[in-house]
C-alpha cells in the first residue's frame, strides 16, 4: 500500500490545504483560521470562559489562552473578570471583532459551499457521517 492512501496521510493533505487558502484570505482581516473559530464561538456565546471555549473549538485551555492573547492584541477581544467567580476571566468581542468574526465567516460559508457544490461520487451527507463517527471513535481513544 502506499502510504499516500492512508486516510490519515489524505485527510492531513485536505486539511493542510484548507488552512492555507483560509489563512491567506483571513490575512486581510489579521486572523488565523485557528483564531477565526475562537470568534465564531464567542459569537454563538459571548462572554465565555477559556474553558468553555475550549471545548467548543476542540482545543485544550492552553491553547486557546494563546489565540486569545493574540485577538486581545488585535483589539478583537476583550477579558473580563467574571463577576460570579472572580478566579474565572470571561471573553468578550469587541466591535472590531464582531465586525472582523462575520467577515470572516462569510468567506468561511462561501468555501464551504464551493466544497458542497464540488463534491464527487459520495454525497456530502455521507461525507459529514463519516466524519461525526471517525470523531466518535477517536474521542473515545485516549
Amino acid at each position: 500500500m502506499d502510504f499516500t492512501d492512508l486516510i490519515c496521510f489524505r485527510l492531513g493533505t485536505i486539511t493542510r490545504r484548507i488552512s492555507r487558502y483560509y489563512n491567506s484570505r483571513f490575512a486581510e482581516l489579521g486572523i488565523t483560521l485557528g483564531q477565526s473559530f475562537v470568534l465564531y464561538s464567542l459569537l454563538e456565546q459571548d462572554g465565555s470562559s477559556i474553558k468553555d471555549i475550549a471545548v467548543a473549538v476542540q482545543l485544550d485551555s492552553p491553547a486557546v489562552t494563546g489565540l486569545v492573547d493574540r485577538l486581545v492584541k488585535e483589539g478583537l477581544v476583550i477579558r473580563c473578570e467574571d463577576p460570579d467567580d472572580r478566579r474565572s476571566i470571561q471573553v468578550f468581542l469587541t466591535d472590531r471583532g464582531r465586525q472582523v468574526a462575520n467577515d470572516s465567516l462569510a468567506i468561511t460559508r462561501e468555501f464551504n459551499q464551493y466544497l458542497y457544490d464540488n463534491h464527487c461520487e459520495t454525497s456530502v451527507a455521507e461525507i459529514e457521517r463519516s466524519l461525526l463517527q471517525w470523531e466518535e471513535v477517536l474521542s473515545s481513544q485516549r
